[in-house]
């Protein structure tokens, strides 16, 4: 009987085991901090979102007092991304591995003082019969403390009455593209506004638009926030003439395409105005080859879902040659912040 009763036991304290097992691996736990106040989030909303046929929500609940929570998995293989909302704004993070998730958010402000962009650049190129102009600008947030500016024209765009706007896709740092329809400014034609949160770190904007074409085109690209670096890209075959010789320099070729820098002593607020003529088209194949070279894998941490609905719309999720191309371009910018330097250093020796 003892030998028996031994083996029940055995069996029994294996049973559980595989339970413990099988409800640990079922259960997504984690911890949230606010790295604006350096303290616990708690009370903050945290969702499981299943990454199946779209975007699922599968559970949700709320931070306790010390920024803990605990999420029941239905699916434990389906791909999963834990979203925290606070004040507002949404922050994601990919499900990997068994341990903890440990999140960050930040608190929402209406504007930060002094917000500027890394890198600008406008692409043109045309066909004869339409003028084609990307532009793409990297917005770096580094406030002290950190937060998030959050409000319904984040980000605004303007572009020519006569054009027409086409995409406008964003992403934050280490995440995917995402498609957003922007805003008409109410008697403002041709300009744009984007609710989409500008969290600490670098937020990326594209959008394209387009203006029929039949000859030389004078074009002022608006600058929605001060810039460190900008440039207009344009293929070799297609003719720039800016409005100032010492408006812009041309340091050479990249990938293809002639840079134009704009010459600033610090900050490009104001990008003059210059004329483009010509037909030229970006070569396709070198951005697909940039892409498949240079460009990392999509991190599902910001799954394509817009952060407010009411303002933006998601359509669709560019593939790996939008991340290419964001990438090559960016690595422009090491260059043009040296000949900026090299073009005020040469004029304050001739001062």
């Amino acid at each position: 009987m003892n030998i028996r009763s031994g083996i029940k036991s055995t069996l029994l304290l294996v049973c559980c085991a595989y339970a413990l097992s099988a409800c640990a691996a079922d259960t997504i736990t984690g911890i949230v901090h606010n790295r604006t106040t350096g303290k616990a989030a708690a009370g903050n909303e945290v969702i499981l979102l299943r990454l199946q046929n779209g975007m699922e929500e599968e559970a949700k609940t709320r931070t306790d007092a010390k920024g803990a929570f605990s999420l029941p998995v239905a699916s434990p293989d389906a791909p999963h991304v834990v979203r925290v909302l606070h004040q507002g704004v949404n922050y994601d993070q990919t499900v990997s591995g068994n341990g903890p998730l440990e999140a960050a958010i930040f608190d929402a402000v209406p504007r930060i003082r002094d917000l500027q962009g890394r890198l600008g650049i406008a692409q043109v190129e045309s066909d004869g019969q339409m003028l084609k102009v990307t532009e793409m600008y990297s917005i770096t947030n580094d406030s002290v403390p950190p937060v998030t500016q959050s409000g319904p024209r984040n980000f605004e765009i303007s572009i020519t009455p006569k054009a027409t706007l086409d995409s406008l896709a964003v992403k934050k740092g280490g995440g995917v593209w995402v498609n957003l329809a922007p805003v008409p400014v109410k008697g403002q034609q041709g300009r744009y506004a984007v609710d989409f949160p500008i969290r600490p770190g670098d937020t990326l904007f594209k959008f394209v638009y387009h203006l029929p074409y039949n000859g030389p085109t004078r074009l002022q690209v608006k600058l929605p926030y001060p810039i460190k670096n900008f440039a207009v890209m344009h293929p070799p075959s297609m003719l720039f003439k800016p409005s100032s010789a010492q408006a812009f320099t041309s340091p050479g070729l990249a990938q293809g395409l002639r840079v134009e820098q704009a010459v600033s002593k610090s900050l490009v607020r104001e990008v003059p105005e210059f004329e483009i003529s010509g037909i030229g088209l970006a070569a396709p194949a070198q951005a697909a080859k940039a892409s498949s070279e240079m460009a990392p894998a999509p991190d599902a941490a910001s799954p394509p879902k817009p952060d407010t609905p009411a303002s933006v719309t998601l359509t669709s999720v560019p593939g790996r040659a939008e991340n290419g191309r964001w990438i090559l371009f960016s690595g422009i910018a090491a260059l043009l912040t040296a000949i900026a330097y090299a073009i005020w250093k040469k004029r304050k020796k001739m001062a």
